[in-house]
């Protein structure tokens, strides 16, 4: 699923948290029902939530959460929001995201730089049955 405001970010823009907090408590159950990774931008930096993300716990059944907002625009260089969340964050690169799909089930996500250096990367792994 694609975004272009994420759910969960770590930038410290307390007045735009309020739209992520907003879409959590309207869209998330149905994102964790059904879907395993959820694309956005809006902030003009890279961040890769830990896996299974639901309701702010990791490993709790949900999506991956990965904003790539790094795409030409000056990037963003807001102080981070404490949590527990953010598995990775970028706000140094421009550059892209790469999908890989291997299978039904697997899926190799890059954040590429510009020059074509990978600065993250993570395998999505498909688990529940629907």
């Amino acid at each position: 699923v694609e975004t272009h405001r994420p759910l969960y970010n770590s930038d410290l823009f307390w007045d735009e948290r309020s739209v992520g907090i907003a879409m959590q408590e309207e869209i998330e159950d149905l994102l964790y029902e059904h879907v395993d990774l959820v694309l956005s931008g809006h902030y003009h930096s890279y961040l890769r939530t830990c896996n299974g993300l639901y309701r702010n716990s990791c490993y709790s059944g949900g999506p991956t959460h990965i904003t790539v907002g790094t795409g030409g625009a000056p990037l963003g260089k807001a102080k981070q929001i404490p949590n527990k969340w953010t598995e990775f964050h970028d706000h140094a690169h421009h550059g892209i995201g790469r999908a890989s799909v291997f299978n039904e089930s697997s899926l190799h996500w890059e954040f590429v730089a510009v020059g074509g250096n990978v600065i993250d990367e993570v395998w999505i792994e498909r688990t529940r049955s629907s």
